[in-house]
């Protein structure tokens, strides 16, 4: 019997890592023997180390990096992309791509939360994360009996991964602290937060704090970011990374480094400290209370979807239009923190705009003095996702239908 071909669009760490991942895990736990192949496509928001980190975690698929993705959209031949009936998952990255790949490869295409109007009939699904995304995707188009609500696949990323006892939420220790994993972010963060570390020493001296860092930041970047002259603008100060990379000290106080990816560090903390993005949404995901970071010291440096995000890159206008264009993009959301937008309403307090360390020291400290707001938090939080446990496994059930119907449908035609 052949089995069942899955091609999966997908761009930057957060997509790979909060949901191709428990997809795919789900996809192979039901079809061990899945022809698999993982598309990276143009984006703003990559590392450019996603797809060496995807052929870590599924050794079995192909993986298709942007550049032969290029090659192909440019007539060269690339394996793994030959024309073959089967299905093309879209998991990120600008739907064009998912819809040019599964025409050319002759692959029907499902979507996963996103969709638009002048696309309204071209997915044979519309994977939604909940009731709200699904009438979302009704509205631009989508027939409703291709829509299918499955979950968040965030929620089965974390559970999946988990290795650790989860403390109830306000009763864990510590502050978690994650800077983000973009390079241009992550290198005026991190002597930010350092400063943000050191004034909530000074009024909680027992506290212990702990940096969680993306698996797409080397070494190299860390050391970089944490021993580089920070710039002034975010009131950022050095620190040092001890020799064996697992810590590093800010004046007299001593940080972990945790680079696991089974969330041993987020799942027992007090407090997390984050920017916005996925890793923001598992915290939620684990119930812990955070305080959400958006810092527009530097507006110009902050990564944009489409064109936007390479503005900076035109000379002499290029910084000053893009910093315009993130401030209206800021302007435009309600909120940043994608737990206080699934939820709508604000559960997670967001700290936005011009910010300074001292600034979200002080918030922070407010929140450790106040157990029951935190305890109150986590509990919230992690309410919004409650019941997305599954998503994975339902959304891999259905993919895998749709497969196996498309070489039924093709061999009843052959013969």
């Amino acid at each position: 019997m052949t089995p069942p071909r899955v091609v999966v669009t997908t761009n930057g760490p957060g997509e790979l890592m909060g949901w191709v991942r428990p997809f795919l895990r789900a996809v192979f736990a039901r079809e061990p023997g899945a022809d698999v192949a993982i598309v990276f496509v143009p984006c703003a928001y990559a590392t450019g180390r996603e797809p060496a980190h995807a052929r870590t975690l599924f050794p079995r698929a192909q993986v298709i990096d942007a550049k032969a993705y290029g090659s192909f959209l440019m007539g060269r031949r690339v394996a793994g992309l030959e024309p073959r009936p089967g299905v093309l998952q879209y998991l990120g990255g600008d739907l064009f791509h998912a819809v040019t790949l599964a025409k050319r490869l002759g692959l029907q295409p499902l979507t996963y939360k996103f969709s638009k109007r002048s696309y309204r009939h071209l997915f044979l699904r519309y994977f939604a994360l909940d009731a709200k995304n699904a009438e979302r995707l009704r509205n631009d188009g989508a027939p409703a009996d291709r829509v299918r609500i499955v979950g968040n696949l965030v929620a089965d990323a974390v559970s999946g991964s988990l290795s650790a006892f989860l403390t109830p939420a306000g009763e864990g220790s510590g502050i978690c602290i994650l800077p983000g994993s973009r390079a241009a972010e992550f290198s005026y963060l991190m002597p930010f937060f350092l400063a943000t570390v050191a004034a909530i020493a000074k009024g909680l001296p027992r506290e212990r704090f702990t940096f969680v860092i993306s698996p797409f930041n080397t070494d190299q970047e860390l050391r970089a970011s944490v021993e580089a002259s920070p710039d002034p603008a975010f009131g950022g100060v050095r620190g040092t990374v001890s020799d064996t990379g697992d810590a590093i000290t800010v004046g007299d106080v001593r940080c972990a480094v945790d680079r696991s990816e089974d969330y041993r560090a987020l799942a027992g903390c007090r407090l997390v400290i984050t920017i916005p993005g996925t890793k923001c949404l598992e915290a939620a995901v684990l119930g812990r209370p955070m305080l959400v970071v958006l810092p527009l010291n530097r507006p110009e440096k902050i990564a944009l979807s489409g064109i936007g995000g390479y503005l900076h890159h035109i000379p002499i206008v290029g910084a000053p239009l893009k910093a315009r264009l993130a401030r209206m993009v800021e302007r435009r959301f309600e909120f940043v923190a994608q737990p206080n937008i699934d939820a709508g309403q604000l559960i997670a307090p967001e700290l936005r705009g011009v910010l300074m360390p001292a600034d979200v020291a002080a918030h922070a400290v407010a929140l450790i003095d106040d157990p029951q707001r935190l305890r109150g938090m986590g509990q919230a939080l992690a309410g919004v996702y409650a019941a997305h446990a599954g998503a994975a496994d339902r959304m891999a059930g259905d993919v895998l239908e749709v497969a196996a119907n498309v070489h039924r449908l093709r061999r009843q035609a052959a013969s």
